[in-house]
């Protein structure tokens, strides 16, 4: 069996460094909700040898990435306040969008969500949360599969056809990842006809999705595909209602390249 230390860094591109990777799924560990860690959390997490864990823990703390408290955890560290409010300042959405998504969410009562494609991940830049007790959640910054949801197919629809191509071949390689990638295409052709696509219950039982995606700002292209999603229990998104949501939803993206996008994407 080949050791965790041995494994190749998938997700490194050619010529890259894999300490570096690594180190980067060390910080990836820390959460807003319990912001300290045992080294045995660490290690699971990361799924790395604790030899290999304490190495990089050692080197992150040096850099003041992260620190060690009086009780053995490891907690983020001093350095990574200026890496947060940079981060913060430019991928924030500006105050006239959020207001935008807000105002989709009481209008339709479902929850807003804007994200883009990060490799195989889709990652939710901004939200406002649905007028009811029983609604989708997803906090902003959250990771989910790009081959799951309407959101997903959305902005695959969106990439150039080499791209599309490039993470069928991604997802195809990855053996623990199971998706038909062929049916996976045929949706999101079928997306690019009809201009939104819908799911229910692809990536949670229960959980429906109506994405679209963000037309460009002639004036302010942005670097890549980004869609605004409504998304809320299977119950309230009946046939019925369909309609009335993706009128709603073409509005409120028609919108969105005037109210502007985060500083990264523009």
């Amino acid at each position: 069996m080949t050791s965790a230390d041995d494994a190749p860094a998938q997700r490194s591109e050619p010529g890259g460094i894999r300490a570096v990777s690594r180190a980067l799924d060390v910080l990836d560990c820390f959460e807003n909700e319990g912001q300290s860690l045992a080294v045995a959390d660490i290690v699971r997490r990361c799924e790395l040898p604790r030899t290999t864990v304490l190495r990089l823990v050692d080197t992150l703390v040096g850099e003041r990435m992260l620190q060690l408290l009086p009780d053995g955890r490891v907690s983020v560290g001093p350095r990574m306040i200026r890496w947060g409010a940079f981060a913060k300042a430019a991928w924030s959405a500006p105050a006239a969008t959020l207001d935008r998504l807000r105002e989709l969410a009481e209008q339709t009562g479902e929850t807003v969500s804007l994200y883009v494609r990060r490799d195989l991940k889709r990652v939710a830049i901004a939200q406002a949360p649905g007028r009811h007790t029983i609604r989708h959640v997803v906090q902003v910054g959250d990771e989910l599969p790009i081959w799951l949801g309407a959101a997903s197919t959305t902005l695959l629809s969106g990439e150039r056809p080499d791209v599309l191509d490039a993470v069928l071949a991604q997802l195809d390689a990855d053996e623990d990842i199971d998706v038909d990638t062929a049916a996976l295409r045929r949706r999101v052709d079928k997306i690019r006809e009809q201009g939104w696509g819908l799911s229910h219950g692809e990536r949670e039982s229960g959980n429906s999705g109506l994405a679209m995606l963000v037309p460009e700002n002639p004036d302010r292209p942005h670097l890549q595909p980004v869609v605004v999603v409504l998304g809320g229990p299977t119950a309230r998104f009946v046939d019925a209602r369909i309609p009335e949501f993706v009128d709603a939803l073409r509005t409120c993206v028609r919108d969105v390249p005037r109210t502007g996008l985060p500083p990264a994407l523009e």
